[in-house]
């Protein structure tokens, strides 16, 4: 991914920001969370409402909630390459065994490269928020209804939505 798309990606999260509809995403995943032992929550965006241009190849967006403190379990994509920024929050990325700290997407002192996070088919890759709640905003290179996970230590696969959902 460029440098160009970064660009694009990043004006399309200011444009999620900005909708009040993103606060209020944010506000049940927040309960849901709060009433599930699950490590996250998510729900899908609408690509249409994002108004601004997306990279080619961009098929599906989603709002990510990680538990602070709790690894969010190692796993990886094999029909999709995510592109993923942090809203809020702090914490440690593990991807492709290369463990680093995330930069939030409000740093002024960071390249868009830095904030960004770009992770191949079939790279696993885990998060470990610190002392808060974290919020991601993650773009995928499938439609949403064909976004599959595979859990790095068992192996078992699952969709993040069930197809026409």
């Amino acid at each position: 991914m460029d440098e160009a798309d970064l660009e694009l990606l990043s004006r399309a999260v200011e444009s999620l920001l900005r909708q009040e509809a993103f606060a209020a995403v944010v506000e049940r995943l927040e309960l849901d969370l709060a009433r599930s032992d699950r490590t996250f929550v998510w729900r899908s965006v609408d690509l249409g409402s994002i108004r601004c241009e997306l990279p080619q190849g961009i098929r599906s967006g989603w709002i990510f909630l990680l538990r602070r403190d709790v690894p969010s379990g190692a796993h990886y994509h094999p029909n999709s390459v995510q592109h993923m920024v942090m809203v809020r929050g702090k914490g440690i990325a593990n991807v492709g065994c290369e463990v680093t700290a995330m930069v939030p997407f409000a740093s002024r002192e960071t390249s868009l490269a830095e904030k960004w996070l770009v992770i191949g088919h079939n790279v696993a890759h885990e998060f470990t928020p610190a002392g808060e709640n974290m919020i991601v905003v993650s773009f995928h290179t499938c439609p949403a209804d064909e976004l599959v996970e595979v859990d790095c230590e068992t192996g078992a696969a699952r969709l993040y939505e069930p197809p026409n959902a």
